[in-house]
Formats: C-alpha cells, sequence, structure tokens
C-alpha cells in the first residue's frame, strides 16, 4: 500500500506568467504530493528550470506534452525519492506512464486534457479507449476532461447530450469508476458574474485499482488562481491515530514476560528526579511492550484470514476433486487454528 501517497491535478490556465508560476509553487509547498499533473500549460518547451520555478527542487523527474501555438499543454511531474514513473507515452490529448511506487505495486496513470469540439471530442473518447487496451491492468485517469457524465454536473441546461452519453457509454465499456468528488459540485467556472458552473475535471479508476487503494480519496480544493479546482487525489486518506499503549492483562501468562519486564523497566541513569524518572520508565516500558506483544503474537486478524483464505482454496478444490491426505490434515488444522485465534482475540477485546 501506498504511504501517504497523494497526487494533485490541476487546469492551471497558462504558465506563461512568472507571477503565475511562484502561486504555483506556493500552492504546491502547501500540500504532500508525490506527483503533479498540470494541464493547460501553454508552454511549448518545458526545462528544469520552468519545473523549479512552478513546482520546487522536490519534483526532479517529469514529461509532457507541448501545448499547439498557446492552447493545451500538460506537465506530468513526480517526485523521484517517492516515486517513479516509466514507460511513458504520448497521445493527442494525455500523458501517460506506469507508476512505480517503492512497494513497486505498479499501475498506470493517465493525465488528460480534453478538446473542445463536438468532432474532437468524439476522437479523444476513441484515443482513450485505445490507450486503455495498450494499458492493461490497474489503471487511474484524471484531468480537465472538458465533457460531463450528467446533467448535474452542470448548472445550466445548455448540454450537449450526445457526448453525455458517448462519455458514459466509454465509462461502462472500461469498467471504471467515477470517484465520488468530497467537498464540492463543480470544479470549473467561466467567473463571469452570473457563472456556468460544471464539473469536468475528475478521477476515474479500473475495479482493480479501487480495490487496491480502498482508502483512497477526492477533494476539489480552492481555485486559487485558476477558474479550474485543483483535485487532490490521496491514495491513503483513512484517518489513523497514534493507538494508544495497552497493557494486556494475558501477558502474564506468556512465556518469557518474566525476563521481559526486567528487560523493559530501564531509564536512563542520568534522571534524577522522581517523577520524570517514574514517566520515563512507563514511557520505556510501553513502548517495549508494545513490541513485544506484536511479536509474541503477531497480528491475529491477518493471521485468521490467511487461514480462512487457504481453507477456501481446499474447499474449492474439494468439489471437484479428492483431498490428498496431507491437503485434509492442514484444512483440518487450520480450522482449529481459526477457532483459537478467534477465542484469543475475542479475549483480547474483552
Amino acid at each position: 500500500m501506498d504511504c501517504l501517497f497523494e497526487i494533485l491535478c490541476w487546469n492551471v490556465r497558462g504558465l506563461n506568467d512568472p507571477a503565475k508560476r511562484d502561486a504555483v509553487r506556493v500552492f504546491v509547498a502547501s500540500l504532500r504530493v508525490s506527483i503533479i499533473c498540470l494541464q493547460e500549460t501553454r508552454l511549448n518547451v518545458i526545462d528544469d528550470f520552468l519545473v523549479m520555478q512552478c513546482l520546487g527542487p522536490s519534483f526532479d523527474g517529469y514529461v509532457y506534452l507541448p501545448a499547439i501555438e498557446t492552447r493545451g499543454g500538460i506537465l506530468l511531474a513526480w517526485n523521484k525519492s517517492l516515486v517513479n514513473i516509466e514507460r511513458v507515452s504520448f497521445d493527442s490529448h494525455t500523458v501517460t506512464g506506469e507508476v512505480v511506487p517503492r512497494d513497486n505495486n505498479r499501475w498506470w496513470l493517465t493525465t488528460v486534457y480534453g478538446p473542445q469540439t463536438h468532432e474532437e471530442k468524439i476522437d479523444f473518447l476513441w484515443e482513450l479507449a485505445e490507450r486503455r487496451s495498450l494499458c492493461p491492468g490497474l489503471w487511474c485517469l484524471l484531468g480537465d476532461f472538458n465533457m460531463i457524465l450528467y446533467a448535474e454536473e452542470k448548472n445550466n441546461d445548455r448540454l450537449d447530450r450526445f457526448i453525455m452519453s458517448r462519455f458514459r457509454q466509454f465509462v461502462l465499456e472500461h469498467e471504471v469508476k467515477d470517484l465520488y468528488l468530497q467537498g464540492r459540485r463543480f470544479t470549473w467556472s467561466n467567473e463571469r458574474e452570473v457563472p456556468t458552473l460544471s464539473r469536468i475535471d475528475r478521477a476515474m479508476v479500473s475495479v482493480d485499482w479501487d480495490l487496491m487503494h480502498p482508502d483512497a480519496i477526492l477533494q476539489a480544493l480552492s481555485s486559487s488562481v485558476s477558474d479550474h479546482a485543483p483535485i487532490h487525489h490521496s491514495l491513503s486518506a483513512a484517518f489513523r491515530p497514534k493507538r494508544r499503549f495497552k497493557f494486556e492483562s494475558f501477558w502474564l501468562n506468556l512465556e518469557g514476560f518474566d525476563e521481559a519486564l526486567r528487560e523493559a523497566w530501564v531509564c536512563d541513569p542520568g534522571i534524577v528526579d522522581p517523577f520524570r524518572r517514574l514517566d520515563a520508565l512507563f514511557r520505556n516500558a510501553a513502548e517495549y511492550f508494545q513490541a513485544w506483544g506484536e511479536r509474541k503474537l503477531g497480528n491475529i486478524k491477518l493471521k485468521i484470514a490467511m487461514a480462512n483464505t487457504l481453507i477456501l482454496r481446499f474447499d474449492v478444490a474439494q468439489e471437484s476433486r479428492r483431498l490428498s491426505q496431507a491437503e485434509a490434515w492442514l484444512r483440518k488444522v487450520l480450522k482449529l487454528v481459526v477457532l483459537g485465534l478467534a477465542s484469543l482475540q475475542r479475549t483480547i477485546a474483552r
């Protein structure tokens, strides 16, 4: 699982202005992201100096799709100390690469800047379908699609229902999930007094990608210096507060407890204040016994899940053939293991 893995996706509406570059860099610095996908850069050439100006020194890996004159352009950048992107390919409106996190659970990322005209949008959806056929497996695509899926994603009734239908057809045919957007209904405004609002920026993922990242969350942030809201995609967003130490009474009955207690109940001899000394003793003992208890018992839930997975394999196998003597014995032992671990888990919960 990716640790604190976050992606920023943003249509910045041009990076030609030095003031805009500074604003983007400040915004990026306020987040902890590993990958940045910027659309509509309006730049024909991007070099190391410009990436440094816009994103800071951490993003030492990047590729880009040049703008056509002053239209379009995509910049995909990443922090090499956290992740790498390999096997990069370019299409008319997308940049795709294979993301290689530190845990090596690889997946495909496609960043999108969709076209404006009706005819180009039809070609663009064909282009996406072709790219998907060349990149099987876990897939995440995100960016400014310049189209919507449903009527409620726009605040007026000026809709291209044919394109909406084709977009939904693409989603169904390729079995991608449109991620729920937290906190906002729309991601783009035409910035007029009576604005047109729509959700044209989004992230979609394949089913297997979604299963690998069950804690992922998608948020729309402040549009800041653009008319598009940045999309902040966190792949491990579940809130996990630091677990408080709890002394388990059954530890008293485990082999080696007395020796562990002697090793745990120590502190720096230089601490002479009795209250600080007692505080240090308790802190050291808590840290020691937390690790000692995990070494003794391991992760009970994980062990139960592993045992049940093997039992299921044997259950399925015996529907089509007779289990060998060793398989039947192991299946029986695993059932006893599950019973014992479940009982222990209940004891701990009490």
